[in-house]
């Protein structure tokens, strides 16, 4: 296969692929086939490969959302309340509907986190980075290093489907 760019030959690569996330950051999601280009670099996924992607960002985002803390959740009707509008123009908000209010099911009712909808109060969009890192690792497969400066902890995990992965936060947090 030939570059788009700059028309040069590619090479077939299978690996991890980093990719940015708005909600959780920074992720490297295994296993993609990817296409390099030998001369300027530039890097090429097929259609399969986009939609491994974004099929695996989207279950990491939504497994983020909901870990978020269920104490803050409110109904449609008190969403509409804290924006002042009626709940029906609260449903048929197109942003809303687009996903700029996180939300979750509780049973089969859809309700909305009230920090989310304060964000969209105040900005238009309640979307906001979800940092916390859950380790589905037996904790005997992490080990610890102390970096050089005391404030900061670096854990490396080694999993069986990404080679390595190292993520560093201060020891206060």
């Amino acid at each position: 296969m030939n570059c788009s760019l700059c028309n040069a030959e590619t090479t077939r690569k299978t690996g991890d692929h980093l990719c940015e996330s708005n909600i959780i950051g920074d992720v490297l999601v295994p296993l993609v086939e990817v296409e390099t280009c030998s001369s300027c670099g530039a890097l090429q996924l097929s259609t399969e490969s986009e939609r491994k992607v974004a099929d695996y960002l989207k279950m990491l985002e939504k497994n983020a959302i909901i870990s978020l803390p269920a104490d803050n959740l409110i109904s449609a009707g008190q969403a509409a309340g804290i924006l002042g509008i009626s709940k029906q123009a609260f449903s048929k908000n197109p942003k809303i509907k687009k996903g700029f209010v996180y939300f979750t099911y509780v049973g089969t009712k859809k309700v909305y986190f009230r920090s989310s909808v304060e964000l969209f109060k105040r900005s238009g969009d309640g979307r906001f980075p979800i940092i916390q890192w859950r380790s589905s690792v037996p904790s005997d497969r992490i080990s610890h290093h102390a970096a050089n400066d005391d404030f900061w902890q670096q854990v490396s995990c080694q999993t069986d489907k990404a080679d390595c992965a190292v993520f560093t936060w201060s020891k206060s947090l």
